[in-house]
């Protein structure tokens, strides 16, 4: 693990996807300042980041990817492109497969599960809220709420019934809460 760790650490399964979509795209610059916290090439990918470095590098790449004046669309598409590269994974195939099967709503309230799988301190909560309506907690989206809703928007048009309008409805330091809605 990079030099001054947290206790909040984000796995290796988050950022290898995030590499391989950017790498070859990335200015020199932008790589030097990833390689400071040990991301990319000539690193070896490690077990885990902070994830105040993580989320500097979402940053640094969304930025360079996705320019534009607003930084929560930048990271949005970016969050969405890392988990379309993941999917293109035989884990990914596999959790995407898995979330066709249970459906929407039953994936959507095991994501705490999933993001788990990619961090060690993000928990969630899900609550139906209407009809084809929802909203998910998430404890802790380290300033980077828009790559979280581009990883939630992923979904929309691969399984049935997964919400296509995903905003952030309220932050509240650390955390955000997300409107969900499957539009019909």
């Amino acid at each position: 693990m990079p030099a001054g760790s947290s206790s909040k650490l984000i796995f290796s399964s988050s950022v290898e996807p995030l590499i391989k979509i950017s790498w070859e795209k990335l200015k020199p610059e932008t790589k030097q300042k990833l390689g400071a916290f040990r991301i990319g090439p000539p690193h070896k990918v490690e077990p885990a980041y902070p994830a105040e470095s993580w989320a500097t590098a979402v940053k640094l790449i969304a930025a360079e990817l996705f320019p534009g004046p607003v930084d929560e669309e930048q990271h949005r598409s970016l969050g969405r492109a890392t988990v379309e590269q993941f999917t293109e994974g035989v884990l990914g195939k596999a959790m995407f497969s898995a979330a066709r099967l249970f459906g929407a709503k039953r994936t959507l309230e095991r994501l705490s599960h999933n993001l788990r799988s990619g961090a060690n301190f993000i928990e969630t909560k899900f609550t139906v809220t209407g009809t084809d309506a929802y909203e998910l907690w998430l404890n802790d989206v380290t300033d980077v709420p828009g790559f979280y809703a581009g990883i939630l928007s992923a979904g929309s048009g691969k399984i049935d019934g997964w919400p296509d309008r995903i905003e952030i409805k309220q932050r509240d330091g650390a955390s955000c809460l997300y409107s969900l809605t499957v539009a019909r």
